[in-house]
């Protein structure tokens, strides 16, 4: 009898042990097949979400070489901002911009392409040029390519071009913070006309004001008479100099407040050459060659082959600004355009170190008639000018 109850007993036990396994293994079985698709689910949620971009702001100041700033080995031209800019990003030695005055630099920049080719090389021209066929601003490829684009605010084109394709705002009031969502990518195109050349038209009276630059310290080129006029000229441009880069500091400043600092490329140049004489206006040196900078997010530093800090004598031009952006966006740039990227994918320091050859082009400005075309390899420059009889024509 006692045999009998254990037995029951037994057979109980092992059935409420068989039973209470069972369910173990559905809930298991559930609970993986509920990690499984939630698993699932979140890889399909990430494929689904674009792979996240980088951003652009242009800081340009107007008529501004090289010859102006200290992190290009002068004495003068004390520029903190941009200087940070430098030790956190790339110099470059030899940017060029496409031409010595700003209509037709900054279509160059807006296009990729040099402007002789395309028929907008002349200064404000009547009549506008139209771009190749399919070729569109750049700043509206990336609009396409879902981009918040913005300028504030000079456009100054010699091409026809509707400003409603090529950005999503352009006024004063632009900005990346109006954009419709924070997550959305942008390029913004910032220019500052502290240092246009017409802050340098003054009266006689004027010089009765000290500036914050010493006029003693001033270097004047073997060109330039050294005269009191001239001194105040040059030492009041270094001070303009000295507002640009505040500009330059307000900017990063945002972009921190932002938390953007990091995700954002940043380029600063010179839209040419200025203002004294023999620059603006003028296929030299002295009207070509520009201040740049582009300081490298650490959140894409995957992107550049070159160390923060660092500098390159790779030659750089106006027509290779836009290829570079759309590289570093991830977007194949036009057959059409001019301009080859020197950042970005498939760009190596060293292919960028070997770039040593610029084209560049001076034409009609205002009253002053000129057909001349320039071409620099290595430290050497050949200028050829089609019009030398004319009395400017220098």
């Amino acid at each position: 009898m006692g045999d009998k109850i254990q037995s029951k007993t037994g057979v109980l036990a092992l059935s409420l042990a068989v039973g209470l396994a069972l369910n173990l293994r559905m809930h298991f079985s559930r609970l993986m097949f509920s990690l499984l698709a939630a698993c699932l689910l979140t890889g399909l949620a990430n494929a689904a979400e674009p792979a996240k971009r980088p951003n652009f702001v242009f800081i340009v100041s107007e008529d501004n070489s090289v010859h102006y700033l200290r992190l290009y080995g002068y004495k003068l031209g004390v520029t903190p901002n941009i200087e940070r800019l430098a030790a956190e990003g790339l110099t470059f030695n030899h940017a060029f911009s496409g031409a010595p005055v700003c209509s037709v630099a900054r279509t160059t920049l807006a296009t990729a392409m040099h402007a002789p080719r395309v028929g907008f090389q002349y200064h404000r021209k009547s009549a506008l040029a139209n771009l190749p066929p399919g070729v569109k601003p750049w700043s509206a490829v990336l609009r396409e390519q879902g981009y918040y684009a913005t300028n504030n605010s000079k456009t100054d084109y010699n091409f026809k071009v509707d400003m409603k394709q090529a950005w999503d705002m352009s006024s004063g009031k632009a900005s990346w913070r109006n954009r419709p969502n924070n997550d959305m990518p942008f390029f913004h195109m910032q220019s500052f006309a502290d240092s246009h050349e017409s802050r340098l038209h003054f009266p006689l009276k004027q010089m009765e004001k000290p500036t914050e630059t010493s006029l003693d310290d001033v270097e004047l080129q073997p060109y330039f008479p050294d005269t009191p006029v001239m001194r105040y000229t040059k030492a009041r441009y270094f001070d303009r100099m000295k507002i640009i880069d505040g500009h330059v500091g307000r900017i990063v400043k945002q972009l921190a407040e932002d938390g953007l600092l990091e995700d954002t490329f940043l380029f600063y140049f010179g839209d040419h050459g200025g203002v004294m004489p023999r620059s603006k206006g003028y296929a030299y040196e002295s009207g070509l060659h520009v201040p740049f900078v582009v300081r490298i997010p650490k959140n894409f530093r995957h992107l550049v082959d070159h160390k923060r800090g660092d500098r390159t004598d790779g030659f750089v031009s106006f027509i290779d600004f836009g290829p570079t952006v759309l590289n570093l966006a991830g977007i194949e740039p036009h057959k059409e355009l001019d301009g080859v990227a020197f950042l970005g994918k498939g760009v190596s320091a060293a292919d960028l170190a070997r770039r040593d050859e610029v084209f560049g082009h001076a034409d009609r400005f205002d009253e002053k008639f000129d057909m001349v075309r320039t071409f620099r390899k290595g430290k050497w420059k050949y200028i050829r000018n089609y019009q030398g009889y004319y009395a400017d024509g220098l």
